[in-house]
């Protein structure tokens, strides 16, 4: 009633009365334009269509009645406050953002103005205005790095990350005087390649005294920071080292946790630990200006039983659960994750599973990046197999960045770092591993199959590993027994992590050298399997020279089942059936059939495709097009092998899947789906190859594959073009009819 007066005041009113009652009842009616949008029917189709209609008159309305570009800011942002979920507030400012961009060329310099002059949200929303005109306004955008707010910054750190061309920008604020330009620069130089920019960051590590930018650089660089000394110049004792970590009354950062006890850790030395010294570990965790590692407080962990501490840390986890888990207390997932110990990692994986249900993916995705630092191998895998199959691509993501980070501080690549964290599970050079019970012992071999047979001190074969009896020692069996079921949890992990992993090879021609090579699978009792099944090669220049079998005995054959030797300087990567000859993939099919060899992933039964005559010199694949199937299906597949939904626009449809390995990615475009809403039928349109890393993606972003960076098909490597169509196969096979293309576009 008091929105409808107010209306019916602005229609008989003054003009300038008018805008002001406007801007009044948006200022006070926020909330009333919220419900509308989005309390009734959230997330779906009909609601972003709204959404994008309702914000056109609402800026329509503006316009009419000549409200100032601050004014309309102020009033968004009070849409935007009456939102209650993130995602919600950033439909409102992407929309708004792109239909405002309509009035920049009228009215830039009041963009400018309400720049520096709105309310933060407000501010956000201009800078999101003029990022669409960045040529001009490049310089005014970059000014907000000097904001007072954290939301303009971080809005700020997402725009920049788009630009590479203002890679000079970046460098040149690394060495500002200003630290929130040191920190802009460092935090986009970081996310585009923390690897190219290590000398940057070095030298900047060097001159800086910020803590929290000392932090920031560290973890760029994956050092510890030095521990400091004290004022005397000697070494500071631990103790020291906590009541320097409490002064100044930080100790109230942790306050909260203190309100319930927690379980008793003890010294290394048997005395227990004081509670004080106790608070001073999580402090140092809670004083971070960048969520990490804690140098300090790893530093006075290491006076502490470590199995206790795990304990403190995992009581700790669940207290912040208990309280609602706030995003401002995320360092507790840093200090549960790196002191936690394995015992902690089911705890996270679980958190990760549930987050993303209730609208947490980034909690989900920071947990991700603390899991990866907790050391464990069951830490590692899970994170590994997070970032190659995870519903969540920001989950997914995020345990992708944390596995470069990790291989980033080892000065190794992220594929090399993958490699080593393959577990052996025990087993020996011979593929055994014994199971004591005090009174009995059990030997389990690891099988070609990569299935567990086990036999008792008769060498009788059992069906499975007994329960421990009245006859065994109790704490020893009871150890054992629980080791081989984690062993068995933990086998089932590695061999689908390895599977894809060696399928992303298979695909991405990934070449090992011969010591790598036999390192991870000669030497690793579980890649030993997988290697004895494959038919692998010796590349020069990524061209196939030879072919190879390596046998159980350690040996290595050829098709012809002749003896060879493996060159010490050989690049080696598995072969694909398309680079064999007629001949030679018969004579290995047949050799593999004569052993009784089952091939752990499809290799040289894999279907073959290659580029038709009439398809050469084409850019865009077509074979496909016109295809209809469900959207729902063509989204799961696509995604289940690695693909990615492409930039969210319009009223929340995206029109594309893409992926990139390596230097190269593909980009399939179709009719489009509504996020959260999939369930249609849509139309395959045509795909696309190009240099990856030249499309930006994003929430209202709209480019395009630009022709000097496309590929023609016959430009795309025979390898890498037959997986494409194969995977496309797959992803379309439940289609049933086909339109013609591309008349169907229209």
């Amino acid at each position: 009633q008091r929105f409808q007066k107010l209306q019916n005041l602005r229609k008989n009113g003054s003009r300038l009365f008018r805008r002001g009652v406007v801007l009044e009842a948006l200022r006070m009616q926020g909330s009333f334009f919220t419900g509308y949008y989005f309390h009734s029917i959230r997330g779906s189709k009909t609601n972003e269509k709204q959404l994008a209609e309702e914000m056109g008159q609402l800026i329509q309305l503006f316009e009419k009645e000549a409200l100032p570009i601050q004014y309309q800011a102020d009033a968004i942002e009070g849409i935007c406050n009456a939102c209650y979920q993130e995602r919600d507030k950033n439909a409102v400012l992407d929309t708004a953002a792109r239909i405002l961009s309509a009035q920049w060329r009228e009215h830039a310099q009041e963009f400018r103005d309400a720049v520096k002059n709105s309310p933060a949200i407000g501010r956000c929303l201009c800078i999101r205005v003029m990022d669409t005109f960045w040529q001009e306004e490049m310089e005014t955008i970059l000014s907000s790095a000097l904001d007072s707010s954290k939301q303009v910054r971080e809005q700020l750190v997402t725009i920049c990350t788009a630009h590479k061309e203002w890679e000079p920008k970046m460098l040149a604020m690394v060495s500002s005087k200003k630290s929130q330009e040191r920190e802009l620069g460092i935090r986009v130089l970081k996310f585009w390649d923390v690897n190219a920019y290590r000398d940057t960051f070095a030298k900047a590590l060097e001159t800086e005294k910020s803590k929290k930018l000392k932090e920031l650089l560290s973890d760029c660089l994956g050092v510890k920071q030095e521990a400091e000394e004290t004022a005397g110049g000697s070494p500071r004792t631990p103790k020291e080292l906590a009541r320097e970590v409490l002064k100044g009354g930080k100790k109230r950062k942790t306050a909260w946790a203190y309100e319930t006890p927690f379980p008793v850790v003890h010294n290394k030395d048997g005395s227990e630990a004081e509670e004080e010294y106790l608070q001073a570990v999580l402090t140092a965790y809670a004083d971070r200006g960048v969520p990490g590692i804690s140098p300090e407080g790893a530093e006075l962990a290491q006076e502490l039983d470590p199995e206790e501490l795990g304990a403190y840390v995992a009581a700790l986890f669940d207290k912040w659960l208990e309280s609602g888990a706030e995003a401002k207390k995320k360092w507790v997932l840093y200090a549960a994750s790196v002191h936690g110990g394995k015992e902690i990692v089911d705890a996270f994986r679980h958190q990760i599973q549930e987050w993303p249900q209730h609208a947490r993916g980034a909690m989900a995705a920071e947990a991700v990046k603390a899991l990866a630092l907790n050391g464990s191998s069951e830490a590692l895998l899970y994170v590994d197999q997070i970032s190659r199959k995870f519903k969540f691509r920001q989950v997914k993501t995020a345990a992708g960045e944390a596995l470069e980070y990790a291989a980033c501080a080892l000065g190794i690549s992220r594929a090399e770092l993958e490699d080593r964290i393959v577990p052996n599970l025990g087993f020996d050079d011979q593929l055994k591993r014994t199971f004591d019970y005090g009174s009995r012992r059990f030997q389990v071999y690891l099988t070609p199959a990569l299935e567990l047979e086990v036999f008792d001190e008769t060498e009788k074969k059992l069906k499975n590993l007994p329960a421990p009896g009245k006859r065994d020692e109790e704490e020893k069996a009871a150890a054992a027994y629980k080791a081989f079921k984690d062993m068995k949890k933990q086998l089932k992990t590695v061999v689908s992590n390895q599977k894809m992993r060696l399928e992303q090879a298979l695909t991405a021609e990934r070449l090992w050298s011969a010591s790598a090579w036999e390192e991870l699978f000669v030497k690793n009792p579980v890649m030993h399997q997988f290697a004895i099944g494959l038919i692998w090669g010796i590349y020069e220049e990524k061209v196939l020279k030879n072919t190879f079998r390596y046998m159980e005995d350690g040996s290595f054959n050829t098709k012809d089942e002749e003896e060879m030797e493996l060159p010490g300087d050989a690049q080696i990567g598995l072969v694909h059936p398309i680079e064999l000859e007629k001949e030679d993939l018969a004579a290995w099919k047949e050799q593999l059939q004569d052993y009784e060899i089952i091939q752990p992933i499809e290799q040289l039964e894999r279907p073959v495709y290659q580029v038709a005559e009439e398809e050469k010199g084409t850019r865009e694949l077509t074979r496909f097009g016109g295809k209809l199937l469900n959207g729902l299906s063509l989204s799961g597949k696509l995604q289940g092998m690695g693909w990615y939904r492409g930039s969210v626009q319009d009223a929340g449809v995206y029109y594309t899947f893409y992926r990139e390995d390596g230097d190269i990615g593909v980009e399939l475009e179709f009719s489009g789906s509504y996020v959260g809403d999939e369930n249609d039928e849509v139309t395959v349109y045509g795909a696309a190859f190009y240099r990856a890393g030249t499309v930006k993606r994003g929430s209202y972003v709209y480019d395009t594959i630009k022709k000097e960076n496309g590929y023609t098909l016959d430009q795309v490597s025979p390898r890498y073009f037959s997986e494409t169509v194969l995977m496309l196969t797959k992803a379309v096979a439940s289609s049933q009819e086909q339109l013609a293309y591309p008349a169907c576009k229209n």
